[in-house]
């Protein structure tokens, strides 16, 4: 790794001696390609006349050799006043001319933790071409940090984000115990969690021990991944223990989905490991990256022939296919990017055009150009590259998946605060190319919510939603109960208002009830007109004269009620709907049963004074009138008061509901209909054996058909009414009504209009003259 700093002005580049060569026999050929980046974009921008036109920029490189202490040396060196090696410090560090301007690097966190701070006291430009921990945002403690990859917030936000994806919530977390790992697997837990995303088990790698050592640990954190029985295993470690993770793996051969991070998932020591096609899917994030035009070239020449900077180094032979593999040039760009960034903003400082440079003052100092660091905005690869407010760069990360052709990688997404993902790219090396599954528990079905089992929010059973209850969407834990008003099924999602149904006009039942009742409502007012007609012969004397118009009268309004059956119930209609029937029938079979009584009289009681049975038939009749119903009117008007209104403080615990009248008092109803059974059997019992006259009409016949028609009929009503629900009820006592209308028309009034019609000479005086005498 390499740290540079630079000169501006005309004056020679000084040559300098490095660790890259020969004395180090163990050469990184990364950091050797970022070195040459550096050196391949200061050579374009000095050569370039319209960047910094008159100005050269001269640059020292040192192998830090990942030890923070050996980076201190230079370190010191560089914040040195100019012309000196002595290090000052005042109150007033404006006026301080440091002996560099910027600082180009380090790569790893560990160094950087040691320079960033003596960097930003001294507020020297300090641009990072691979540090990416989320820690060195923080301006308040290094506001001379920037970077041109983005920070680890950012990969761990992509992480998240692919993971939510696929729908994996049940994961391992692999981690180098140092700041980069421990650091990125805190932010990925904080994120993860926020997602749903639980860690089954977190596994740190030593960066202190021995390979031996780091092997047995490696080994155990495996068994306990296995046992976890997750798919999906975040790798976020430097690049020595992720080697050392990926050798176990292979000789276990361990299949997961790995999710690696750019610090190791496109390392040429990675892909070049024997077996590593065998792991499973490897898929990971590096910072978006872009072929620096020319640079390949640049370093064949490097590798050919000596440079002057490079004096006396001599590269390995094993180490050059690695120098020129495509896999390693793809960290040049972000080096060439970091050089540019100072450049850009030296020519802003300088106040250049793209003819020359006007200086305003003979002295630039490490601070000023760090405000200008701060507002670079230019382009480069084609795309505008700048710094946000935390020193981070505006691009984002491509998303890579390992594969055996090519370069042993392919380019399948991206993320920058959104993604963008082709997972049709992806091997996942099951049948069909199904995507694995890496859940604790199964997603739960829309109206259920989690019930937690033991630690981990992602291992749950799910619990349906109750009736009255639903799954609210910003809520998977628990069931929200309904509004007031509202209802829910069981497992729903929202609560609803409740519909309610009734008996229509339209319905086929009804219409036929309907044509029914009209073809009765004839029937009666063509008794009616005919009993009008001959309201003194003998015949209608006989069978209750005007009490029969009272009767028909009675009857037509039992047949008019059945519309208050139909259509959507009120109040009114359901204070009427059942006291309107009874009393129309109490009035019909109050008259009947005064005239069985009559009847029976005057055939099996021949000795009883006439003035009784002219009593009866007159005042006693009208007495046994109202008495039948004023009892009857007591009990309507109780049935009336115990009414509730339809919706009075009504407790919605439906969706649907029948909307009818409900009976509020069950004993009240059987006695409106039960005293009108009385009333019938009364009739029936008085003249069930009673015998007319030779010669005259049997008019206790007609009364005890029909009664026995009443009384049939409200007899099987009963259970079957206890039988059916909702809008059968409504017509069955629909039916119930007119046919027990038809059976006291049919068994009554019938046979007087068919000889009033057809056999008028029947209806004389002699046929009826017992009952009128």
């Amino acid at each position: 790794m390499a740290v540079t700093h630079y000169y501006y002005g005309n004056r020679a580049r000084k040559p300098v001696t490095s660790s890259l060569g020969a004395e180090n026999k163990s050469l990184n050929p990364t950091g050797f390609l970022q070195a040459l980046a550096m050196k391949f974009a200061l050579e374009e921008i000095n050569n370039s006349s319209t960047l910094l036109p008159g100005e050269s920029l001269g640059y020292e490189v040192y192998d830090t050799c990942l030890n923070p202490l050996v980076i201190l040396h230079p370190v010191l060196l560089f914040l040195a006043r100019n012309g000196t090696e002595d290090v000052e410090v005042s109150c007033n560090m404006t006026a301080y001319k440091t002996r560099v301007l910027a600082v180009i690097g380090p790569s790893s966190t560990e160094v950087a933790t040691v320079t960033m701070r003596l960097f930003s006291t001294f507020l020297i430009p300090q641009i990072s071409y691979s540090v990416t921990a989320d820690i060195f945002s923080d301006k308040s403690i290094y506001p001379a940090f920037y970077r041109t990859v983005p920070s680890d917030k950012k990969q761990v936000d992509g992480m998240v984000t692919l993971m939510t994806f696929f729908q994996w919530n049940w994961i391992a977390a692999v981690a180098s115990e140092d700041n980069y790992g421990e650091t990125a697997l805190r932010q990925f837990s904080s994120s993860g969690m926020a997602s749903g995303i639980c860690i089954a088990y977190e596994g740190l790698i030593p960066t202190y021990l021995s390979s031996s050592e780091t092997s047995i640990v490696i080994e155990d954190i495996l068994d306990r991944i296995e046992q976890t029985d997750v798919k999906v295993v975040l790798v976020f470690a430097s690049l020595t223990q992720s080697i050392a993770l990926f050798k176990e793996v292979i000789m276990r051969n361990m299949t997961r989905v790995w999710i690696g991070s750019a610090s190791w998932v496109l390392s040429q020591s990675i892909l070049s490991l024997p077996g590593i096609e065998r792991v499973g899917t490897v898929i990971g994030f590096f910072p978006s990256s872009h072929t620096v035009l020319g640079f390949d070239s640049f370093i064949r020449d490097i590798i050919l022939q000596t440079h002057d900077d490079f004096q006396g180094i001599a590269l390995e032979p094993d180490k050059i296919p690695i120098i020129l593999d495509p896999l390693t040039a793809l960290h040049a760009h972000s080096v060439y990017t970091a050089v540019y960034a100072v450049a850009y903003a030296l020519h802003k400082l300088l106040n250049c055009t793209n003819l020359n440079c006007n200086k305003k003052e003979s002295n630039i100092y490490a601070w000023k150009l760090l405000e200008e660091v701060k507002k670079v905005d230019f382009s480069i690869f084609n795309t505008s590259f700048k710094f946000d407010s935390n020193g981070n760069p505006n691009t984002g990360y491509d998303i890579v998946t390992h594969s055996m052709s090519g370069l042993g990688f392919t380019k399948i997404g991206s993320y920058n605060k959104e993604m963008a993902l082709n997972s049709t790219l992806i091997n996942w090396g099951t049948p069909l190319n199904a995507v694995p599954e890496s859940q604790c528990s199964g997603n739960c079905l829309k109206g259920q919510v989690k019930r937690v089992k033991g630690t981990h929010s992602c291992c749950f059973d799910c619990i349906d939603c109750q009736e009255g209850m639903f799954q609210s969407s910003g809520d998977e834990y628990q069931c929200q109960p309904c509004p007031a008003g509202q209802w829910s099924n069981a497992r729903s999602t929202s609560c609803s208002n409740p519909t309610y149904m009734y008996l229509q006009w339209s319905d086929i039942t009804v219409i036929f009830l309907l044509l029914l009742s009209f073809v009765l409502l004839c029937f009666v007012l063509g008794a009616i007109i005919l009993f009008f007609r001959n309201k003194h012969s003998p015949l209608v004397r006989a069978a209750g004269g005007h009490m029969c118009s009272f009767a028909l009268m009675s009857l037509l309004v039992v047949n008019l009620s059945i519309i208050l059956f139909i259509g959507k119930p009120a109040d009114v209609v359901c204070q009427l709907q059942q006291p309107l029937p009874a009393m129309g029938f109490t009035c019909c079979l109050s008259m009947l049963s005064i005239k069985a009584l009559q009847v029976m009289l005057v055939t099996d009681f021949k000795d009883v004074p006439t003035k009784y049975i002219q009593w009866l038939k007159t005042k006693g009749t009208l007495a046994f009138m109202m008495f039948g119903i004023v009892t009857q009117g007591i009990f309507c008007t109780w049935f009336i008061l115990s009414a509730p209104s339809l919706y009075q403080n009504e407790q919605v615990t439906f969706l649907y509901k029948y909307l009818k009248c409900e009976v509020p008092n069950v004993f009240c109803f059987f006695l409106m209909f039960g005293y009108n059974g009385v009333l019938a059997l009364i009739s029936f019992m008085l003249n069930c054996v009673a015998q007319a006259p030779a010669g005259q009409y049997n008019l206790a016949r007609d009364i005890t058909f029909s009664s026995l028609a009443y009384l049939l009929i409200w007899i099987v009503f009963v259970p079957v009414y206890a039988e059916v629900t909702d809008g059968k009820q409504l017509l069955l006592q629909m039916a119930v009504t007119l046919v027990s209308s038809f059976g006291i028309m049919l068994g009554y009034f019938a046979p007087k209009c068919y000889i009033l019609l057809f056999k008028p000479e029947m209806a004389g005086e002699e046929y009826f003259k017992i009952y009128n005498n």
